[in-house]
């Protein structure tokens, strides 16, 4: 379908966007109990800093890299240790869950939390081998999924969960739930979808062109919002935009930081990769990846000139949600890109926290003191948490 290009407002001071960040929970090595402790630490430093919200991916089965099958879980211990953030998932993998189990899981949250849950939804999780050992086909996953939205949706509005008399709806029942409800799509045509039902598009897959395929699914989703709702009334478009963003040194640290990761999360996404018909990235040296992956790296300077160069994120973007943490790397470095997102990076494009922050930052740099050396080592720098 062809949408109309849908002009977006420039942000400033006066339209700001939201600041989040995401998460894919790695931690080579480490037992569950540290990666979920360090996880809440990552969590609460973001609250003292400001952000407005944290975003964690759901992963199934996996050993080392994306260790956060139950999300709703951990975020109902993460509502305790940062009380401001928005709480949620970019994204949860619809087509493996339960819809009614589901929304029951997330309107508890939004209860315990005070109406901050974003449940954030996709058809694909990024590992087929989920597909197979939940007994569900991959070549199924968007008919799946389209049934499945259906049944959370008519949960969410709490419609009835029966055809029979006095049948029962979903309880406890969020009134506000239903209008935090995103959307992760591929294409055009499911982004105008979303658009006319009023959910958020969660969008920056590293696959997808930020000025060829994803500023077009953007337009078509504004454009497919426009069909149903009134631009002047009290609801409004929601775009929350994913890119990585990496401050370093310089950008030749990020690249040598970036190397080892780049080959763990290659190999982790071969089978993904080839399936989607993009083998090319299996061949490319850590440099070419930068560029082809659309990795923010280097220099605040650096880093805030490449942002404002993307063509498909300020002016569209409802909330700006980095990812600064990759599969190596440790939790007081990510702590730390966080600080200099929030204090440097982000202020750049008019954001600043609606509240005021209580976490004591030192001037920000991008060298840290290796342990036990004495030393100034750089930053690791990667490619997602």
């Amino acid at each position: 379908m062809t949408a109309t290009a849908v002009s977006a407002p420039t942000p400033t001071a006066q339209h700001p966007f939201k600041l989040g960040f995401l998460t894919h929970v790695n931690g080579p090595g480490k037992d569950a109990r540290t990666v979920y402790r360090e996880l809440l630490d990552l969590f609460q430093a973001a609250d003292e800093l400001g952000y407005d919200g944290g975003w964690v991916a759901q992963h199934h089965l996996r050993r080392d890299y994306g260790r956060l099958p139950s999300p709703w879980v951990f975020l109902a211990a993460a509502a305790q240790r940062a009380p401001h953030l928005h709480l949620g998932t970019a994204v949860t993998t619809l087509t493996l869950e339960d819809p009614l189990r589901l929304a029951e899981d997330v309107s508890v949250l939004d209860a315990i939390s005070d109406g901050r849950a974003e449940l954030g939804v996709g058809s694909a999780g990024g590992s087929y081998d989920s597909f197979r050992a939940f007994g569900r086909v991959v070549s199924d996953r968007r008919e799946v999924y389209d049934d499945h939205l259906a049944k959370l949706r008519a949960a969410l509005t709490g419609q009835p969960l029966t055809d029979a008399p006095g049948a029962p709806t979903l309880q406890p029942h969020s009134p506000g739930l239903a209008g935090r409800l995103w959307q992760a799509v591929g294409n055009g045509e499911r982004a105008a979808d979303a658009g006319r039902l009023g959910d958020g598009l969660l969008i920056g897959t590293h696959l997808l062109d930020p000025e060829t395929a994803q500023k077009p699914i953007i337009e078509a989703y504004l454009a497919g919002w426009r069909q149903t709702h009134d631009p002047d009334g009290p609801e409004h478009p929601r775009a929350g935009i994913v890119r990585w963003v990496f401050p370093a040194d310089d950008r030749a640290a990020a690249r040598d930081d970036l190397g080892p990761a780049l080959v763990v999360q290659r190999e982790m996404h071969r089978e993904t990769y080839t399936e989607l018909g993009a083998t090319e990235l299996l061949e490319l040296t850590a440099e070419q990846l930068l560029d082809h992956l659309h990795v923010h790296c280097g220099t605040v300077d650096e880093v805030i000139a490449s942002l404002r160069a993307d063509p498909a994120l300020f002016g569209y973007a409802d909330w700006f949600v980095p990812i600064v943490s990759h599969e190596l790397s440790d939790v007081d470095a990510d702590i730390r890109r966080l600080e200099v997102v929030a204090t440097e990076i982000a202020p750049a494009f008019g954001w600043s926290p609606a509240r005021e922050t209580s976490r004591v930052t030192e001037s920000p740099v991008v060298s840290v003191g290796a342990v036990g050396d004495g030393d100034v080592t750089r930053f690791p720098i990667g490619v997602h948490r």
